[in-house]
């Protein structure tokens, strides 16, 4: 999915959504942990092997993430996996696109980044 068809598809749902929709928490949470753990990992080695600064990447999400830009920190991520060429999943396309679900999202990303930040070891193979 490139950028312009993330906006596109995300400007569509918010223009069909007009009611706020109730949303629970709990299993909102669980499926936003499937969603960043189904690419979350990946995308940080893909970034890490391609010489990425993982130290200002990941200051710029903790920093978007504490200030309470969800917002900001999805579509960061949506950024960082378009310039790897990288697929992410639609489920995470269409809680991005959902005003209830993306902090649910951005938490559950963030916990994932900071939890292989801190396990993440290269392999002899990379640089």
């Amino acid at each position: 999915m490139t950028t312009n068809e993330y906006v596109q598809f995300v400007l569509e749902v918010k223009q069909e959504t007009t009611s706020p929709q109730v949303v629970e928490e709990t299993v909102a949470y669980e499926a936003a942990q499937l969603i960043s753990g189904s690419f979350t990992y990946s995308l940080y080695e893909a970034l890490w092997t391609n010489h990425f600064k993982m130290d200002i990447i990941t200051q710029h999400l903790e920093s978007l993430y504490d200030r309470g830009d969800h917002f900001g920190l999805v579509y960061f991520v949506f950024i960082l996996a378009n310039a790897m060429d990288f697929i992410i999943p639609a489920q995470f396309t269409e809680m991005s696109a959902n005003d209830a679900l993306v902090p649910i999202l951005s938490a559950a990303i963030i916990e994932d980044w900071l939890e292989y930040e801190n396990t993440y070891e290269p392999t002899e193979y990379e640089d």
